[in-house]
C-alpha cells in the first residue's frame, strides 16, 4: 500500500476476509508475520486481522526521524485506504506502545484495545532499569552510533538464518510456534536502520500518555514474563481507566500464542 507521502507500508490479513477488522501491531525485532498463528482463531471468532509492518520493518520504507505517535497518522490512512470505518486494536510487546497512539488519536474509531505484554511510556519511573538487558543495549546504543546497532541486529538476523533453533532457544520461543516466530524476527530485521529506529521511538516520549486512552481496554500480561515484568501490565490497566486486567499464571512474554481465543474474544464488538 502506497501513503500519500510516497511511502509503501507492507501488511497482511489474517482470518475471517469478511469479518470485523482488527489492526495488529508486532512486536519488536519481528514482524508482521508474528500474528500468522492467530489465523484459525480468528476465523473461529469472525474477526479480519490486518496487521501492517511499521516504517523500516521487512518491507515498509523507513520515515526517518519518526516518533511513536506519528504512527497513528500512518494507521489513519491504511484504515481509509481498506475501508475500515471502525475497528479493534491490537498491540504486542513493542507494538503495544504503537496500537496506544492509535487508541489515543483515532479514539472515536476504535471499539476496543487489547494490550498483550506491552511495554510502558519510557517517561514512567523504573522504566529502562526493569526492561530486559537486551532492550536495555539497544535503548542506550541507539544515540551512540547506529552503525554499531546496525552490527547487533545484522548479527541477529543471520543467527535466525543460518540457525534459527539457536534463535528460538535464546529467545524462549514456544516451540508450536518456534519456526513461526523466527520467519517474523528475520523478516523484522531486514532493514537494520529500521530497527534502530524502533528503539528510538522505545526510548523516547511518546507525546501522549495511556491515561488518554478512553476506549474499552484490556491488558494481559504473563507472570512468568522475562522480557517485560509482571508489575508493568497492572501499571497500565491502573492508568487507563476501565481497563480490564488479565494475569495470566506461568504466562510468559509469548502468552497470546496459548490464549488467542480469549484475548481476541475479547476484541469482537458486542454491538
Amino acid at each position: 500500500m502506497i501513503l500519500r507521502d510516497g511511502r509503501r507500508i507492507d501488511y497482511l490479513e489474517v482470518g475471517d476476509p469478511t469479518g470485523f477488522p482488527v489492526m495488529h501491531h508486532h512486536g519488536g525485532l519481528s514482524s508482521n508475520l508474528d500474528v500468522v498463528p492467530a489465523g484459525a482463531a480468528a476465523r473461529a471468532a469472525g474477526l479480519r486481522i490486518v496487521a501492517p509492518n511499521r516504517p523500516g520493518v521487512a518491507g515498509s520504507a523507513r520515515a526517518p526521524g519518526r516518533l511513536t505517535r506519528d504512527w497513528a497518522a500512518d494507521a489513519a490512512e491504511l484504515a481509509d485506504q481498506l475501508e475500515l470505518r471502525t475497528f479493534a486494536v491490537l498491540g504486542w510487546s513493542l507494538g503495544g506502545a504503537f496500537a496506544q497512539a492509535v487508541a489515543v488519536d483515532l479514539g472515536p474509531r476504535v471499539t476496543a484495545l487489547a494490550l498483550v505484554a506491552s511495554v510502558i511510556p519510557p517517561t514512567w519511573a523504573d522504566m529502562t532499569t526493569e526492561l530486559n538487558r537486551l532492550d536495555r543495549i539497544f535503548m542506550a546504543l541507539h544515540d551512540r552510533g547506529a552503525k554499531v546497532d546496525r552490527a547487533l541486529l545484522r548479527g541477529v538476523r543471520r543467527m535466525a538464518r543460518r540457525s534459527p533453533a539457536t534463535l528460538a532457544r535464546l529467545s524462549h520461543f514456544p516451540p508450536a510456534v518456534a519456526d513461526q516466530l523466527t520467519v517474523a524476527v528475520t523478516e523484522g530485521l531486514r532493514q537494520a536502520a529500521g530497527v534502530v529506529d524502533e528503539y528510538r521511538c522505545m526510548a523516547t516520549a511518546w507525546g501522549f500518555e495511556p491515561s488518554d486512552i478512553a476506549v474499552p481496554t484490556a491488558v494481559w500480561q504473563g507472570d512468568a514474563d522475562d522480557l517485560v515484568p509482571t508489575r508493568w501490565g497492572t501499571r497500565l490497566a491502573r492508568a487507563i481507566e476501565g481497563a480490564e486486567l488479565h494475569t495470566v499464571p506461568a504466562g510468559t512474554h509469548f502468552l497470546a500464542y496459548d490464549h488467542w481465543d480469549a484475548i481476541l474474544a475479547g476484541l469482537v464488538p458486542t454491538g
